[in-house]
């Protein structure tokens, strides 16, 4: 890439001579990339800069790599073309017109829009963000409804994970879901779904069988230990809720809630969670966000609302325009009485995006102490620009601040003790992370508790 950089800087100062000319009339089959550029300018919003010779040079190496061109001699010919490119062509990228028009004029037959999805994907892996990607219109609508997906709280089933052991497919059914009130049992082996066999199938195909409206029936029969033969279960579809937060309370007066991700009902679970540990004599507490990926960042928010009385400076979205938008926690009136508790999070270097922003405003505050690594430095938030022609770019559209102000960077949220992750025979847990933060909380509290 900075060998690219170079010739590029090569060819913006040969300025132009007598060599060869683009063709008068040439389709504008690049229009797609003129318009992401246009997007990007609009949208794109990191803790780092946008740099347009990178973008440009990450368009033009992928399509040169596309049409099989070496990089030089050709880019140094680039610039001693005659003729100005179209009006509509971004000034930044006349160089990138430029070597198509030269490979066309060389290549009648060549359509140009065949390489617009190369040099718009070429782009965005300029920007060196590798969260940001380009889509084409194909994958777009998949990558979206699978996203959408990760963070939505519930999802229409039976409620059983399907595994797939031996060649055969094994349920097993989620507490209080329809497949557990129909009688299905761990480790039941789908035999038949609606009466056709299942045989053979993958875990995918037996889930789209399984699947249908919510509130109807679904017969499936399966093979278990002790039975005969297959047993027949009527099992009705249902909307099934997604566990992201488990609890348990550790000896000493401590409570330890697990967060996996931020869904939409994340917040309503950390509330369950504490309402659930706050029963008995919940004294500290150890947050475990270690390898959350994030995902809604309003639940992130109910979360922090449970440690933070309300009003509290959560953060600060800046977007594009430089605006800078002040987060803060809402109004709970069901919000539990936790202002003497002690807590500690446990955060590692896949602690990302919501989850870093988490880790941040219980830190900035004051309300906890974070123990592990520093996390991954993905904290932007990312949404689907969507192009003319039914394609999109993933693309960080603001950047985030911690209360104090400090920049949200890749350089992540560092622990004010920093611990590795080793397993340990000593200790509640096993493993120096969470002991570490078991033993700060522990020293802290009565001896006689």
């Amino acid at each position: 890439m900075a060998a690219l950089l170079t010739v590029l800087a090569l060819v913006a100062c040969s300025g132009s001579s007598d060599s060869d000319q683009p063709p008068e009339e040439t389709s504008d089959g690049l229009a797609l990339v003129w318009e992401a550029w246009e997007q990007i300018n609009l949208s794109y919003a990191s803790s780092e800069e946008l740099v347009a010779e990178s973008v440009v040079s990450g368009a033009m190496a992928r399509v040169l790599d596309l049409v099989d061109i070496t990089p030089y001699p050709f880019l140094t010919e680039i610039g001693r073309m005659r003729g100005q490119p179209p009006a509509h062509v971004p000034g930044e990228m006349v160089d990138l017109w430029r070597a198509v028009a030269k490979h066309q004029a060389s290549n009648p037959d060549f359509d140009p829009s065949t390489v617009a999805g190369a040099a718009v994907a070429g782009m965005l892996a300029g920007l060196g963000d590798t969260s940001a990607v380009f889509l084409d219109a194909t994958q777009y609508p998949l990558a979206k409804a699978s996203l959408e997906g990760g963070i939505e709280g519930t999802y229409l089933g039976i409620g059983a994970r399907v595994v797939s052991q031996d060649g055969q497919v094994v349920l097993f059914p989620f507490t209080d879901s329809p497949a557990e009130s129909a009688g299905v049992l761990a480790g039941d082996i789908l035999w038949s779904v609606a009466g056709f066999s299942v045989l053979g199938q993958g875990v995918e195909e037996v889930v789209e069988q399984v699947a249908g409206p919510k509130g109807t029936k679904v017969v499936l029969e399966v093979l278990r230990v002790g039975e005969p033969g297959p047993v027949s279960l009527d099992v009705f579809r249902g909307d099934i809720e997604l566990q992201s937060v488990s609890n348990q309370l550790i000896p000493g007066g401590i409570g330890y809630v697990r967060i996996s991700r931020f869904r939409d009902n994340t917040g309503d679970q950390v509330f369950s969670a504490l309402e659930n540990l706050n029963r008995f004599d919940l004294l500290a507490l150890v947050l475990d966000i270690r390898t959350n990926p994030g995902g809604s960042l309003a639940a992130a928010k109910e979360t922090a609302g449970e440690f933070l009385s309300n009003g509290t400076v959560f953060g600060y979205v800046e977007g594009r325009d430089g605006e800078r938008v002040q987060l803060t926690i809402d109004p709970n009136e069901d919000r539990l009485s936790l202002d003497d508790l002690l807590i500690a999070v446990l955060v590692n270097e896949q602690t990302s995006r919501e989850a870093e922003t988490l880790a941040a405003a219980l830190q900035d505050s004051g309300r906890a102490t974070l123990f592990g690594t520093t996390t991954s430095g993905d904290a932007s938030a990312y949404e689907f620009v969507e192009l003319s022609d039914g394609s999109a770019m993933y693309l960080p559209v603001s950047r985030r601040y911690t209360p104090l102000g400090k920049l949200l960077a890749r350089s992540g949220v560092t622990p004010d003790v920093e611990v590795q992750s080793v397993t340990e025979n000593d200790g509640y847990g096993g493993e120096s992370q969470f002991n570490r933060a078991y033993e700060f909380l522990d020293k802290q509290l009565p001896p006689f508790r």
